[in-house]
């Protein structure tokens, strides 16, 4: 074979080779991003198309708590909260729709309360009786003079602290918004005064009904730091009966369940001695007991 003809079979083979090598370069499976139509033109490659799932909705936000009621500062609401913390605004109010007990009472002459709260205990009274539960109103509205005696004359005898314990100081008090009332086991010959009601079968009824004629145990067991008083078993709120079934059920005071915080003691550690000079009345003033609030 010629030289020449030899070189020329060399450089083909070169070429093939060069060829396949460039073949091998190019992935498997490789779509090109650009295709040729039959005239050699390149055109775009088609878009992907868009997804058409749906995106789902986020996650809704939990409902936030509901209760019955919230806690009021006006004088003429039922859920009105008065506390050491919450004087009654104005100080001196006077509910405009008092009415005259029709139960039982110890006193010889009329209690009041407003109409609601009144129509309210004549019911649970009525319905006490019928199952042979007998009981009676010791207290129920005050008015801010006859607080202020009340006060007053606990305070001659046993000074602020002693008196503070029980009594509250006139503009503080709930029996002044004419929602309060103080019940005793009448009949019981073992408990006729409030210091011993809670051990009556009568203060078991009421603990056990109250709340279904709205009325709550305003002051109870072990709750002095959050009232600021004492144990009262006898001591009942008016604030209706929604409010009343979840106070009870979960035996709760008014503060924690209005989310308010705790009232054990006064601004001024000493009341107002002005105020109360010249007030000073026996305690039976009002059917008034030396036990109550």
């Amino acid at each position: 074979m010629r030289s020449r003809d030899l070189w020329a079979l060399c450089c083909l083979c070169g070429l093939v080779l060069s060829g396949c090598a460039h073949a091998e370069d190019e992935p498997s499976g490789a779509e090109p991003s650009r295709t040729q139509d039959l005239q050699g033109t390149t055109t775009p490659a088609e878009p992907r198309a868009q997804s058409t799932l749906p995106v789902p909705d986020p996650t809704p936000e939990p409902p936030e708590p509901t209760r019955a009621s919230d806690p009021s500062w006006d004088p003429a609401s039922i859920h009105v909260l008065v506390n050491r913390q919450n004087p009654l605004d104005p100080v001196d109010y006077t509910p405009d729709d008092l009415v005259e007990l029709e139960v039982r009472t110890t006193v010889g002459g009329p209690l009041y309360l407003r109409e609601e709260s009144a129509q309210a205990l004549d019911e649970m009274f009525s319905e006490a009786a019928d199952q042979g539960v007998v009981l009676a109103v010791t207290s129920a509205y005050r008015s801010f003079d006859g607080q202020a005696r009340v006060y007053s004359d606990r305070h001659q005898h046993l000074g602020t602290e002693a008196t503070d314990e029980f009594a509250a100081r006139p503009g503080y008090s709930e029996h002044q918004t004419g929602l309060a009332v103080d019940v005793i086991s009448i009949e019981n010959p073992e408990c006729i005064h409030g210091d011993c009601f809670d051990r009556t079968p009568e203060f078991a009824w009421v603990q056990e009904n109250s709340a279904g004629y709205g009325f709550v145990i305003r002051y109870p067991e072990g709750a002095e730091h959050i009232t600021g008083f004492g144990y009262e078993p006898w001591h009942l709120r008016y604030v209706g009966p929604e409010t009343a079934a979840e106070v009870a059920k979960e035996d709760l005071t008014l503060e924690e369940y209005w989310d308010q915080p705790a009232a054990p003691d006064y601004d001024e550690p000493e009341p107002d001695l002005d105020l109360l000079r010249g007030e000073r009345a026996g305690a039976q003033h009002q059917g008034v007991v030396t036990w109550e609030d």
